[in-house]
């Protein structure tokens, strides 16, 4: 059977959100490759109970929520907190009130979520009420924002690359679109040698701003974006396109059998927050922002054990952490 040449950012989407595409599948994520939110919901949950006191919120916003496990975590711990208040235990204002949850994917909503949870299937179909003094959340989301990816050929131009979406197999297509290249001379300039490679991260900045305008709407106090991330210093030679399947790294195929991914020029991604009216709080690791969070990891069993997990600096831990915050911060309570 012939080739079917496509730009790897349309054949990107198509498998990922297509009809049956990846994260449409019933076995959802989980099914394939193990996130933060699987490895250690619970512990996830009481970082972000202390960040939303901190900034004021009474609310959390999932975006790209998977199948609710960090939902359904936050709701637990919030379960926790109203038996503490009614034991009569000491506990801040905000605690005591419980934070309102709201997730959004592009799934229905999932069967076993927590009823005082809501729902959205879409981005861009979130209830500006939910927004309401809330920190919203994008938890491993942008590095499944497709791209379009570039490459300079024999002739020093920089081509986009096309896929054949049944096998994987590449080939270059045309030349670089202007939008595109200019977004590499301000952010992943195309390497000097053959076969240099990038992943033009505006369509995920462009996400992001309007997140970022959508929240600020809904009178949402901060935001935060984790992901597999690169900055201007050490971006990769040869990008960072893969594919994941079964829980193995496998060549990325666009034919909706594995999630493709790439990871996110997490500091193009805060600029364009910052065009939208953020202001940036934090751009670090998920291991130090963690620990200032109070979680310690320093124990190998149990709990312990799965927040040494999350803060692992050659694994979940080496993950971009941004923070931005929407409004003026309030004073803190307790």
């Amino acid at each position: 059977m012939a080739a079917e040449w496509v730009g790897w950012e349309g054949a990107w989407r198509e498998a990922l959100y297509g009809d049956g595409g990846f994260y449409r599948r019933s076995e959802g994520p989980a099914g394939h490759f193990r996130t933060a939110s699987h490895a250690a919901a619970d512990v996830l949950a009481d970082a972000l109970h202390t960040l939303a006191q901190r900034h004021g919120c009474t609310a959390v916003v999932d975006l790209g929520a998977g199948r609710g496990e960090l939902l359904t975590a936050l709701a637990e711990r919030g379960d926790q907190l109203t038996t503490l208040a009614e034991r009569g235990d000491q506990l801040s204002d905000l605690a005591r009130r419980g934070l309102r949850l709201h997730g959004a994917d592009v799934v229905p909503r999932p069967h076993a979520l927590p009823a005082g949870i809501g729902w959205s299937v879409g981005l861009d179909t979130v209830p500006g009420a939910a927004f309401d003094q809330a920190l919203v959340v994008a938890w491993e989301l942008l590095d499944t924002v497709p791209c379009p990816v570039l490459e300079r050929d024999d002739e020093d131009a920089v081509r986009k690359v096309q896929t054949d979406p049944a096998t994987g197999r590449e080939r270059l297509g045309g030349t670089a679109d202007s939008e595109d290249l200019r977004w590499c001379q301000d952010w992943w300039p195309v390497g000097e040698e053959r076969g240099s490679r990038v992943e033009v991260g505006r369509p995920r900045d462009d996400l992001w701003h309007g997140i970022v305008r959508q929240a600020l709407a809904g009178g949402a106090r901060a935001i935060l974006a984790v992901d597999y991330a690169h900055s201007r210093d050490d971006r990769p030679e040869q990008g960072t396109l893969a594919g994941y399947r079964s829980g193995r790294l496998v060549p990325p195929v666009a034919d909706g059998s594995c999630d493709v991914t790439a990871h996110v020029a997490l500091d193009a991604v805060a600029a364009a927050g910052e065009r939208a009216g953020a202001v940036t709080v934090e751009l670090t690791t998920q291991r130090e922002a963690l620990r200032e969070l109070g979680i310690r990891g320093q124990s190998r069993l149990g709990r312990g054990g799965r927040e040494a997990e999350l803060l692992d600096p050659d694994g979940l831990g080496g993950f971009g952490w941004l923070l931005q915050r929407l409004t003026e911060p309030t004073t803190r309570s307790g």
